[in-house]
């Protein structure tokens, strides 16, 4: 006979996975993994031409302190820089409809002139801030990463207050362009576990 704290050892990774499957909700397209978050959209610019806008970040469930992500993109319109940041989902945006993205994403950790790793603009115009503005590649991809906690600012947290997201939208050339929104869900372990 197994002794049942044998029992419960071997329980302990099923149970453990099952609890974080079910308090990490997905972005956009369905994920393999709750650690890897997808977001897509296709959109047609003012010109008519047609973009498939495809968002991914690994990992979406962080330490309590915070942490590092991956980030990619591929399919942008290298016309329109955009902004990658780590925003406050704002009410009544559903991650994964674009058709409830209707509000600029604010406020952001560190704010537009961020040099703290936790946002990044990407386009081809070639003026911004070194180590903060990176060129599109080929296609309208872009690799980073992000450096990410809890507290966007004072009295904002992440998982506490409000939900927060990685976000794209269109840079300051065009604040009021939602074409760009995606939103990929972050979430933060609680303190005690971190």
């Amino acid at each position: 006979m197994t002794p049942p704290t044998k029992k419960l050892l071997r329980r302990a990774p099923a149970v453990l996975a099952a609890g974080l499957a079910a308090v990490l909700p997905f972005a956009g397209t369905a994920s393999a993994s709750p650690l890897v978050g997808h977001a897509h959209r296709t959109v047609t610019a003012a010109d008519g031409e047609t973009f498939h806008l495809r968002l991914t970040a690994k990992s979406t469930f962080l330490p309590a302190a915070g942490g590092t992500v991956d980030v990619r993109g591929k399919g942008y319109n290298r016309a329109q820089g955009i902004f990658l940041a780590f925003c406050v989902i704002p009410d009544g945006v559903v991650a994964g409809d674009p058709s409830t993205y209707t509000t600029l994403p604010t406020p952001c950790l560190g704010g537009r002139e961020s040099t703290d790793g936790s946002a990044r603009r990407i386009t081809d115009q070639g003026t911004g801030t070194p180590g903060v503005t990176i060129p599109y590649e080929k296609g309208g991809r872009f690799t980073t990463t992000l450096d990410l906690k809890p507290e966007i600012a004072d009295g904002v947290v992440c998982d506490a207050t409000v939900k927060c997201a990685i976000v794209t939208r269109a840079d300051y050339t065009a604040t009021g362009n939602r074409l760009y929104d995606q939103y990929i869900p972050v979430h933060f372990a609680p303190a005690d576990l971190g």
